[in-house]
């Protein structure tokens, strides 16, 4: 600290009991405050709900047999067993299934838009492979069927599923996180805001605008075509570095012309720069004090007995400075000294 006139020391000290509040604000002295500047953008994600399919399944026979992800299941049964498919969809909505496009049936079977798939041959083909679509909206999972005839009197059925499910978006350290299951599923970002950036499931602000965007869109697709969505609003605001802020300042007395000044400095440690206005010499004095974090004190000495003292803070941009860090909040307290 610079010490000027008899404004004595300042310096961390521990921990005391709290006084005359240090008053938000500062002096005619002070400098106009300039607004922060931002160091960077943020952006995040919220009200996310993802639409997906899951869970296929596939019955065939009497009594049912599931068939799903069988490496080669063999029932002696009629050659023309209806077979049954299932999936969940996030949302809860109905799926409709349909053939893949350049996939072909046997000729006469039939897939209803509720996944019953109706062989209506006598014979079931020696090997048959085709690829069904369970779908609702942008939301797709993939079964890929085989049907093998063993003989006239015995069919077998093998069904291998492909889902993609994307997870609830993750705010992290300003940007957002879309894991895919299974992971590394490619991605796309729809809607989003001009100037963002979404790379390898990343959502990053960029050259966004600050501001609130709702009903963002991520899809996810694997090679099969599998694929999930999910909407979102995405929030981008601006980043700020710590700024120091001066709070529960009060005056401690050490006799009648002299006092200590204790006030917390939070955020970031600064030079706080200061002037005493009051009676005598000491008028209009100023100095630094080396703000740290915690609890800070002000040692003032040459003060007249029995008269009212006001000590304004600031944190500044450095030593000798009188300019306020943008976005810093200084303050006052004011003591009366003892008789």
């Amino acid at each position: 600290m610079t010490i000027r006139g008899k404004i004595l020391a300042a310096a961390a000290v521990p921990l005391m009991a709290a006084g005359v509040a240090l008053t938000a604000g500062g002096s005619a002295h002070a400098a106009e405050h300039m607004p922060p500047v931002p160091i960077g953008y943020s952006i995040t994600a919220s009200n996310a709900y993802t639409d997906s399919i899951s869970n296929i399944t596939a019955t065939f026979g009497a009594p049912p047999v599931s068939v799903v992800g069988s490496p080669r299941l063999v029932q002696f049964l009629p050659p023309v067993d209806i077979i049954q498919f299932g999936a969940t969809d996030s949302l809860g909505f109905p799926i409709t299934w349909s053939l893949a496009p350049f996939s072909v049936l046997p000729f006469g079977w039939v897939l209803s838009p509720t996944g019953t798939l109706t062989p209506s041959a006598p014979v079931v083909p020696l090997r048959t492979t085709f690829t069904l679509v369970a779908n609702h909206g942008l939301a797709n999972a993939i079964a890929t069927v085989t049907v093998t005839g063993v003989s006239p009197s015995t069919d077998a059925v093998i069904v291998t599923p492909d889902t993609v499910q994307l997870s609830a978006p993750v705010n992290s350290d300003g940007t957002v996180l879309f894991p895919t299951v299974p992971p590394g599923v490619p991605e796309a970002l729809v809607g989003g805001p001009a100037g963002a950036t979404f790379s390898g499931g990343v959502l990053s602000a960029g050259a966004a605008v600050p501001g609130v965007y709702p009903k963002v869109g991520v899809s996810a697709m694997d090679a099969m075509g599998a694929s999930a969505f999910e909407l979102f609003d995405a929030s981008v605001q601006p980043v700020y570095a710590p700024v120091p802020w001066l709070s529960n300042g009060h005056a401690v007395s050490q006799g009648a012309t002299r006092e200590n000044v204790y006030f917390i400095q939070a955020g970031a440690p600064s030079w706080d720069h200061f002037i005493i206005v009051g009676p005598g010499a000491i008028n209009g004095h100023e100095g630094w004090v080396n703000g740290q974090l915690g609890l800070n004190v002000g040692v003032y000495g040459g003060l007249e007995a029995n008269h009212g003292y006001t000590v304004f803070y600031q944190p500044v941009i450095g030593w000798g400075s009188s300019t306020p860090i943008p976005g810093s909040r200084g303050g006052h307290v004011f003591f009366i000294t003892n008789r």
